[in-house]
């Protein structure tokens, strides 16, 4: 496929064409290779079409020859960059020079890079300026090493939101001590000096710090200012010690459709680095603070800035996860809501433990005195004894089919989040609700419960009004749409009825 495309470019009948489709198949290193065979060192077709009169053919040669790898493309690269004129294309070569090494360019790029971060484009330019500067400090910083910020501002004061959700704030809240505390909509607004203990709660969300601007207007240049003008860089400032620049990036959440979002943050990012003097860099991977922009009803923005740059332990212990993994403050949050009904040294098994968040959690809020997980996947398993084991837990793990299960004792405790439905039919997974019951009455002791969180509340009513040896104590709605819910089940005879 390769020596025809090159054919093909080489009789010049559709460039733009066969361009792009040589760039697909150089992704591929043995595609590059054939490419270089047939070649055989003579370049000049692919460096002719740098000079060619449309814009496009020049930006799709210049990848060609990136994909190639061929260091004696630097100086054709380079020296076509700093002619080309259309602004969309210039991007195309640096894309095509990070693929090669720049050394004997890197000053001149540096200037670039320079000239572009103190000019302000007209407004049918900026698109192009935000892309070109992108890739260019891409390419300048790869493989480079900048010294990240570490929060250190712990005997400062400030105003917190503690995101919850709608439920369950004041579980939040409760655990918070010192500071003037007030109940939000989806959340807990905190006063607070003493953020140290604020960083150890596990039912939160999200740590956010609001800036002392009411709103922000929906055009991106009014959003800039306004963000420059807050006090934003003394909250950074104050919470790293420094006055330096920050690597940030600008996250809409806003009813807008998704192109529309997308190049609101994308101007207002790039007008956000001007209005700050380049105290701010606009990076969408390696960023250390996010400026969180979340639209109201009246279609103004509410600024929110989430840092990065905590030493946060709270969850330290969770490196591994798999897709099915429970989030590790909806675990925190079933453990508290259940504590009422949890018994000190007890035995504890969770039939789908997953990687042992459930467990430890659960332990982390009560002692137990014997724990035990089960899950049939030998990823979740291996998952589960590195976590448990950075939490400084002992937890018995076992992959195997929880209905297989045998053991010599009987458990105090079930907990557990149980599987979605997966493949399975809802007949199936009727019958999964009943199984698991069934083998339930079998494991627990004569005063066992259950602490079941599920997204199948009907199956588990089902299964409540079949089986009179078990009793509701409790029910919570998890989330704000009623699909996922915790219920607290005991034996009918249990020493609380």
């Amino acid at each position: 496929m390769v020596k025809e495309q090159y054919e093909s470019l080489k009789t010049g009948g559709n460039l733009r064409k066969d361009l792009i489709a040589l760039k697909q198949e150089l992704k591929q290193e043995e595609s590059r290779q054939e490419l270089l065979e047939i070649l055989k060192g003579d370049y000049t077709v692919l460096l002719d079409l740098l000079c060619h009169e449309d814009a496009k053919v020049r930006g799709n040669a210049a990848v060609v020859l990136g994909r190639l790898k061929q260091n004696e493309f630097v100086a054709p690269l380079y020296e076509t960059y700093g002619k080309e004129q259309k602004l969309f294309v210039k991007s195309s070569y640096l894309s095509a020079l990070s693929e090669l090494d720049i050394s004997s360019c890197r000053a001149g790029l540096e200037e670039r890079l320079n000239s572009l971060e103190h000019y302000k484009p007209k407004e049918e330019e900026e698109k192009h300026i935000r892309e070109e500067l992108k890739v260019l400090r891409n390419l300048l910083h790869t493989g480079q090493s900048r010294q990240k910020h570490r929060f250190r501002g712990y005997d400062e004061t400030y105003e917190l939101i503690l995101t919850t959700g709608k439920q369950y704030q004041k579980i939040t809240a409760s655990q918070v001590h010192g500071g003037k505390i007030t109940i939000l909509k989806s959340g807990v607004r905190v006063i607070t000096s003493h953020i140290r203990p604020i960083l150890k709660i596990p039912t939160y969300g999200e740590l956010l710090f609001p800036l002392n601007i009411g709103k922000v207007e929906p055009d991106p240049g009014q959003a800039a200012r306004a963000l420059a003008q807050s006090d934003l860089m003394e909250l950074l400032d104050r919470a790293h010690k420094a006055e330096d620049s920050y690597y940030f990036r600008l996250g809409v959440h806003s009813r807008m459709p998704l192109d529309k979002r997308s190049d609101f943050a994308g101007k207002c990012a790039f007008a956000l680095e001007r209005e700050t003097g380049r105290r701010l860099y606009n990076s969408t991977s390696d960023y250390e603070v996010e400026i969180r922009l979340t639209e109201r009803k009246d279609g103004t923005f509410l600024p929110l800035v989430k840092l990065y740059t905590f030493g946060e332990n709270r969850f330290a212990y969770r490196k591994r996860t798999v897709a099915a993994s429970i989030r590790p403050e909806q675990a925190a949050l079933i453990a508290h809501l259940a504590e009422p009904y949890l018994r000190e040294r007890a035995q504890i098994l969770d039939p789908f433990c997953g990687v042992g968040t459930m467990l430890i959690e659960r332990d982390r809020l009560c002692p137990a005195r014997v724990m035990y997980g089960i899950d049939i996947f030998g990823e979740a398993i291996d998952g589960a004894r590195e976590n448990t084991a950075l939490a400084g837990k002992t937890v018995n793990f076992i992959q195997r089919d929880f209905f297989a299960f045998q053991h010599d004792y009987l458990f105090d405790e079930i907990i557990t989040n149980m599987p979605d439905r997966g493949r399975r039919t809802r007949e199936e997974h009727d019958l999964f609700y009943g199984d698991f019951f069934a083998k339930a009455k079998e494991v627990l002791t004569e005063q066992g419960r259950i602490i079941l969180y599920s997204n199948e509340k009907n199956y588990v009513k089902k299964q409540l009004r079949l089986r009179k040896e078990f009793i509701l104590l409790q029910e919570y709605s998890m989330d704000e749409k009623g699909i996922y819910s915790l219920f607290i089940i005991g034996k009918r005879n249990c020493d609380r009825l």
